[in-house]
């Protein structure tokens, strides 16, 4: 199979780059703005429920080209073989003639569905996180700080995730359990966060530098841990062909999904959260 000229190759990655920009602007500039215009919104919550008429971001998994080759290496293979078969069609296969026999391992095939589950439930899991439960709590646990912490953490955060994919293009982790101990780390940064959101307007080291410096970091930390567990999650998905990416996608949007449902009632019925009001001080003695 002849690969295809360098400048197609080049023309299709830079169309790729550009879909993916088209609705990631739009999202991230949203939330970069935020900071700045959230305690003067006259909308409400009517201006949330038109941030669903934009589109939304890609949903399909990348991967690195070390995915790509090893979703055609077997392809290839079989086409070898054919060709073999089609030259010499009187001759035995080469396991007969060595009169080895493909003895299927049951344990292998009984691992292979409970890895991939596990890398869709990481999915699932880390999608929920960021895309529906820490955005619906990120001013709460931030604005208590400041603007100026607010503004930053959702900055540095948008940041933090091309960062973590270009990391993961480098490094990719394939080991289930390491995905598992930093989705363990992320959960213990957003469950930081997530206090921070239930103690407001009155969170610790409130009117600090300390308090800033944490509350930036953490939500840096934790949202750049998250991505890189999603591209690597994801690519290790990759290699098991259509299906496994049609799963992929089908388990970020129903994380997204439920994370959003789940984090509507405390904040918009409920008031769990409660924010901060200007010119009073609510954490004085």
């Amino acid at each position: 199979m002849a690969a295809p000229p360098l400048g197609r190759l080049v023309l299709t990655h830079l169309l790729v780059a550009l879909f993916g920009m088209g609705s990631w602007a739009a999202i991230n500039g949203i939330w970069v703005e935020l900071p700045v215009v959230v305690k003067d919104l006259p909308e409400a919550a009517a201006f949330q429920g038109l941030l669903l008429l934009l589109p939304s971001p890609p949903s399909v998994p990348t991967a690195g080209p070390e995915s790509d080759l090893q979703v055609r290496a077997p392809r290839v293979e079989e086409e070898e073989e054919e060709e073999e078969e089609e030259a010499l069609p009187l001759q035995e296969s080469p396991s007969q003639a060595t009169g080895a026999t493909a003895s299927p391992d049951p344990e292998a095939h009984r691992l292979l569905p409970v890895h991939r589950a596990c890398l869709l439930g990481l999915l699932a899991v880390t999608n929920a996180l960021t895309n529906g439960v820490l955005p619906a709590v990120q001013s709460f646990s931030c604005l208590p700080y400041g603007r100026l912490a607010y503004h930053l953490a959702v900055v540095l955060g948008s940041a933090a995730n091309p960062l973590a994919c270009f990391l993961a293009m480098g490094v990719l982790c394939r080991s289930l359990a390491g995905l598992g101990g930093l989705s363990m780390l992320g959960m213990l940064f957003g469950a930081y966060l997530m206090a921070l959101a239930i103690l407001s307007p009155c969170p610790p080291l409130v009117g600090t530098s300390a308090g800033v410096v944490l509350v930036v970091l953490s939500w840096v930390l934790c949202l750049g841990v998250f991505s890189y567990v999603k591209v690597a999650a994801s690519s290790l998905l990759h290699g098991g062909g259509r299906p496994a990416l049609l799963a992929a996608g089908v388990a970020i949007q129903v994380g997204s999904l439920l994370g959003a449902v789940a984090m509507f009632p405390p904040t918009s019925i409920y008031h769990v959260f409660r924010s901060g009001k200007d010119c009073v001080d609510q954490c004085g003695p």
